[in-house]
């Protein structure tokens, strides 16, 4: 143990590998490991996209939620909150979310208030 520097209960996983796969038993298995398949795929993302470009164009802010049961409307895929992120960065997008205005706050206070540049 101490040449390979493996603990003994490593060192008996590789052995027992060995003795059921021979040298097959002893590669490194990520190499071939590809992950998890996309979520959306290419087509889907497109359309997102120009979904995206289309509504920023007329004025429209896109937020995580609405992208979320856009995506369930459209494709009938469920999507975690945090993946419509993603997919709106991968649109050329950052996630926003208008500011929330106070429902008494007074416009033309706020207006004076600005600094004149």
């Amino acid at each position: 143990m101490d040449i390979t520097t493996y603990g003994v209960r490593s060192a008996r996983y590789v052995v027992d590998r060995y003795h059921q796969f021979g040298l097959k038993g002893l590669q490194d298995g990520r190499r071939d490991n590809r992950g998890a398949p996309r979520v959306l795929t290419a087509d889907e993302q497109q359309a997102l996209a120009a979904q995206l470009h289309a509504d920023v164009e007329q004025g429209v802010v896109w937020e995580g939620k609405r992208l979320q049961e856009w995506i369930k409307e459209q494709f009938g895929k469920e999507v975690y909150l945090g993946r419509t992120y993603e997919f709106m960065r991968a649109a050329g997008f950052s996630p926003q979310k208008p500011r929330p205005q106070h429902v008494k706050g007074d416009p033309e206070a706020k207006e004076a208030f600005k600094t004149k540049s």
